[in-house]
């Protein structure tokens, strides 16, 4: 049972729901939305999750050297010890594998399956560089943010070729994971990484924690706020270019998740002490808003599909209850 907690607690079972719904978001992208199944949705959440694993699993094995130099990080399964590195990658690959084979159901003919195993690959491919060469060489977190934008287009394929919408929301996602990685990320792993020699945007703009006080200069500050300007765009976007159309509530309430989302990313660039549990607490929030923007967004293409933004918060939720017996601060962060 303890094995099993084990890995769970390996999965960063707390933000699997993001990383799960990407390819849904991408299918629900398809103007054709109400030809969908909900098995096959189901599939993609599926694919979804196992990308989540081989990710988050990875990027833990490769960067052990640097968690341990964070006590912070102590409860992490491999920093401890309660799992191999061996047996680790073999369940990352074994992921891997099983979502290649679960993207068989999506089989009608050879050149689309083709496409479909062609994207996904690349997107994998995209995630191991980044795992790989993240903290040796800024800017990798493009990298990553591309990783989603494949990843979310495989699941636009499986419906069809890609319209406009679906690169939209395609860009969104990879900008959301843009700001996730180079951002929040940065901040939240500044002290060892900092400590580590990692080579990442965030320490080259100059963040860093010094005798306990986080400093952030304008210049990392302006680079987030910039991030998010750009994604609050695209979000709307698809009203203005593509005819989408929007109710006012609909607007009103991505109105009031932009300011929200705005208005927590203001709090996290705040924080003067490095308080890593009061850290994942503003990211856990800014996550909340800032993924909810999309499924709202598309909505006007079939109201069910807000039903997506409750995803991440119940799926952050209830895995910090059962794992951590908090709401806001997985400790595997």
């Amino acid at each position: 049972m303890m094995m099993l907690r084990d890995y769970i607690e390996l999965t960063r079972l707390f933000n699997m729901g993001l990383t799960a719904v990407a390819p849904v978001l991408g299918a629900l992208s398809m103007w054709d939305v109400g030809s969908l199944e909900l098995w096959r949705l189901c599939v993609l959440f599926l694919i979804g999750s196992m990308s989540h694993i081989y990710g988050f699993v990875i990027n833990d094995v490769i960067d052990i050297r640097l968690d341990k130099l964070s006590k912070d990080l102590s409860a992490r399964p491999l920093v401890r010890g309660s799992i191999t590195r061996r047996a680790a990658v073999i369940f990352a690959v074994s992921c891997m594998i099983g979502s290649f084979l679960l993207s068989l159901v999506f089989f009608s003919d050879m050149f689309r399956y083709l496409v479909l195993a062609g994207i996904l690959f690349i997107a994998y491919f995209l995630a191991t560089v980044y795992n790989i060469a993240s903290k040796k060489y800024p800017g990798m977190d493009l990298v990553l943010a591309s990783a989603i934008f494949f990843f979310i287009l495989f699941g636009a394929w499986t419906i069809g070729a890609p319209t406009t919408l679906a690169y939209i929301v395609a860009l969104i996602g990879s900008i959301q994971v843009l700001f996730m990685n180079m951002i929040n990320g940065a901040i939240k792993d500044i002290d060892h990484d900092k400590q580590g020699s990692a080579n990442t945007v965030a320490i080259r703009l100059g963040a860093r924690v010094q005798a306990g006080t986080m400093v952030l200069p304008l210049s990392f500050k302006s680079t987030g706020y910039l991030i998010e300007v750009v994604r609050i765009v695209l979000v709307f976007l698809p009203f203005v270019i593509l005819g989408l159309s929007a109710s006012l509530w609909q607007v009103a309430l991505l109105i009031v998740l932009s300011l929200a989302t705005f208005y927590s990313i203001y709090r996290l660039f705040s924080i003067k002490t490095f308080d890593r549990a009061k850290i994942r607490k503003c990211i856990g929030i800014i996550v909340i808003f800032m993924y909810a923007t999309a499924p709202i967004m598309l909505s006007s293409l079939n109201i069910y599909i807000i039903l997506a933004a409750l995803i991440q918060p119940i799926w952050f939720f209830v895995s910090n209850l059962v794992l951590h017996k908090t709401m806001f601060e997985p400790k595997t962060m």
